[in-house]
């Protein structure tokens, strides 16, 4: 089996993440102000794409083995964030956050994407590794989103307003 082959039997829907991961890391490259709810999208995105992942494992391997895939890649990742910070986002009055540009975000995503991506192809190719090429594409889907979780907890608070 090719690239070419493998590429034309992916379902529709792994293109159109592509497309959506390729749009919100794109969207990071510049410093924007927006909702903290919008900025806190892509967290919640990865969050639920890196549970299902593991609810679908578990009843393939058991919870124990799904669920240490997702713990060490979430504490991977969570390590990474703090020793290789992005620059901070500042939440602003009105429930608003200015995320700095970066091109980090995209990276991430992308990342991820190609990484269960290859998880995926590989499984389908030599389906003895599938256990292992799922517990991959999972630890690197829980790394991505405790990064993402812990640049939130980095942004600075809103400035204090004292009356005069």
């Amino acid at each position: 089996m090719n690239a070419s082959h493998i590429a034309a039997g992916a379902p529709a829907w792994v293109y159109a993440l592509l497309v959506a991961l390729v749009i919100l890391g794109v969207r990071r490259l510049r410093t924007r102000e927006l909702p903290v709810a919008v900025a806190l999208i892509p967290s919640a995105a990865f969050l639920l794409w890196s549970l299902l992942g593991v609810a679908a494992f578990a009843r393939v391997v058991g919870v124990v083995p799904a669920v240490g895939a997702w713990v060490i890649g979430a504490g991977l990742g969570g390590l990474s964030g703090l020793l290789l910070p992005e620059p901070r986002g500042r939440r602003v009055a009105g429930g608003r956050v200015v995320q700095p540009g970066s091109v980090m975000p995209l990276v991430l995503y992308l990342g991820v994407f190609v990484v269960r991506f290859a998880c995926g192809a590989w499984a389908a190719i030599v389906p003895a590794a599938a256990p292992t090429a799922t517990a991959i594409g999972i630890a690197v889907g829980a790394a991505v989103t405790a990064r993402l979780i812990v640049g939130i907890t980095r942004w600075t608070p809103v400035p204090q307003v004292t009356a005069a």
